[in-house]
């Protein structure tokens, strides 16, 4: 679902919009909360991407280590610097609740500006089992 929408946004943007990939050739048979990615990229290009004049980057890349699998998102801050508004954090909210939710208790999702981007990082275990998947 994330990658459609910011298929549907590259499309919006034309070169204003940069997208980069880094994903395993096979992704991991992980359980994602439904709607934990898609608000985060939105964020990505509401904060990031659209108030700037050049447009700018989105990176989504999966990692996987041994006992976790890390999707992580990250933007360039629009131009100058600035962090982004920090909004009513209604999507990072809810994105937190359930991944905590789905993972019980072992996900997280945590955000930081670094190296002039903002990065969103969502860590799940491995293998999450329990519940039914909601998204793959």
């Amino acid at each position: 679902m994330a990658q459609r929408y910011l298929e549907i946004e590259a499309l919006r943007f034309g070169t204003r919009l940069r997208l980069h990939w880094q994903l395993p050739d096979t992704l991991p048979d992980v359980l994602v909360p439904t709607l934990s990615i898609q608000p985060l990229v939105e964020n990505a290009i509401r904060h990031g991407v659209e108030p700037s004049a050049n447009g700018g980057a989105v990176d989504v890349t999966v990692l996987l280590d041994a006992d976790t699998v890390r999707i992580i998102i990250r933007n360039d801050l629009p131009s100058g610097g600035k962090q982004p508004a920090s909004g009513h954090q209604v999507g990072l909210i809810s994105a937190r609740e359930r991944i905590l939710a789905l993972s019980q208790g072992r996900g997280h999702l945590d955000t930081e500006v670094a190296g002039g981007r903002y990065v969103a990082t969502i860590t799940l275990p491995a293998q999450t089992t329990g519940q039914p998947p909601t998204t793959r």
